[in-house]
């Protein structure tokens, strides 16, 4: 059962142990205390958390889609003053005067890129990425990239470009575990002033889409439908819209 008209800072008791610190309201935030930590995605946080203490300055974070490798390089961004680089400007940046100032940088979706690219802006890019990735050990720079697929699948044509992108220090993003799936959920609710009740958490986590996406779309129906018909959400009701 649940019960609405709550403040908006209770959790529920059985995920207490649990960092809360993930904030999916349509209006993305990305400061580190609304990240949520589980299991799926410690390693990735920590390595975040650990600079400038990093063995390597090239860090590649990788997951599917939604698993939080965004919110992460917001993080470091704001930790570090670090400026996005867009892709798609990339041949125009003369990175030897760059160097100058800028010394933190952020790629997002490397591999998203390489898969759209044509064959000749490729070789170019491929080209760029070496340039900027040897100046980052030349110049003691760092840079985070972020990707869905582990680096040895961007099909990297360019010899040394590869091995240099091979040697950079991953950390994979897993799918998220049932942990992180349910103090989600509960913030979700949370967000609503629907106090949850842990049978129905664990009733959706196992029968619904394991993405954050489907799951705010699922408790934003459920609070529709639980106003509309003035019903009480139960697993009944809930079964109804999963």
């Amino acid at each position: 059962m649940a019960s609405r008209n709550i403040s908006k800072n209770m959790m529920h008791k059985d995920n207490k142990n649990i960092q809360l610190s993930f904030n999916l309201k349509k209006k993305k935030i990305y400061e580190k205390d609304d990240f949520l930590v589980s299991k799926s995605n410690k390693e990735a946080y920590k390595f975040i958390n650990k600079w400038p203490n990093w063995e390597s300055r090239k860090i590649i974070i990788f997951g599917d889609s939604g698993t939080g490798k965004t919110h992460l390089s917001k993080i470091w961004q704001k930790k570090t003053s670090a400026i996005i680089l867009n892709l798609n400007k990339f041949k125009k940046i003369k990175f030897d005067n760059f160097f100058l100032k800028k010394k933190k940088f952020i790629i997002e979706n490397i591999s998203n890129f390489f898969d759209k690219i044509k064959k000749k802006d490729k070789e170019n890019l491929e080209k760029n990425l070496l340039h900027f990735y040897n100046l980052i050990d030349e110049k003691r720079g760092y840079v985070v990239l972020t990707a869905s697929i582990a680096p040895k699948f961007w099909g990297i044509n360019l010899p040394d470009l590869k091995s240099r992108i091979l040697s950079s220090t991953t950390v994979n993003i897993k799918k998220p575990d049932d942990e992180l799936l349910s103090a989600v959920l509960v913030k979700l609710f949370i967000d609503k002033q629907i106090l949850i009740d842990k049978k129905i958490i664990k009733f959706i986590v196992y029968r619904s889409e394991r993405s954050f996406t489907s799951l705010q779309s699922l408790v934003n129906k459920i609070d529709e439908q639980s106003l509309i018909t003035k019903k009480k959400i139960n697993i009944n009701f809930v079964k109804k819209l999963i």
